[in-house]
């Protein structure tokens, strides 16, 4: 009798454990209206950032340059093979701001590294990943872990002066 009442908190423990990660994750279907997996016709009316191989990036031609109260300098919304799987937020202000905006909604993130920081982690669906361009720019990269995350990933992790000139302009 006391191994089955021993069982049950262990199983109950370990649900409430489960329960509190699943609280905590960071999940989103997409960005401002446009889901990930849906394809560019859902951005409206938008012109063509950019594209490299199967990765084509668009900007809104009436976009909401605010995250938060952070003033934007760019958003661009990219797709692989017309499937959005990543958003890019340029802001002209230290990632402190920017990473305050985040907190603010999602709590702490996952990780740090220096100034950097991230949002979700390998069981999320999502993924945000900030980033200081100098001591006065940012750039949070927000992307679908089900939808080409390494193709995400290795476009996030190269500097502009490493990627394709064709990319690197978007950034």
């Amino acid at each position: 009798m006391k191994s089955l009442q021993r069982t049950a908190k262990l199983t109950a423990l370990f649900c409430l454990s489960v329960a509190a990660l699943s609280a905590n994750a960071f999940e989103l279907r997409g960005f401002r209206g446009v889901s990930w997996g849906e394809g560019a016709e859902a951005l409206g009316a938008s012109v063509v950032s950019n594209t490299e191989g199967d990765v084509t990036c668009y900007q809104r031609e009436r976009e909401n340059m605010m995250f938060g109260d952070t003033a934007l300098k760019a958003v661009r919304y990219c797709f692989h093979q017309d499937r959005l799987f990543m958003v890019m937020l340029d802001a002209p202000v230290a990632a402190k701001a920017v990473s305050a905006e985040l907190q603010r909604t999602y709590g702490r993130p996952d990780a740090r590294h220096g100034v950097a920081a991230s949002w979700g982690g390998k069981s999320s669906g999502t993924r945000a990943e900030l980033a200081a361009i100098g001591s006065t720019s940012t750039r949070l990269t927000i992307y679908s872990n089900k939808i080409e995350p390494t193709v995400a990933q290795r476009l996030q992790k190269l500097s502009p002066a490493e990627l394709p000139s064709s990319v690197a302009s978007m950034l």
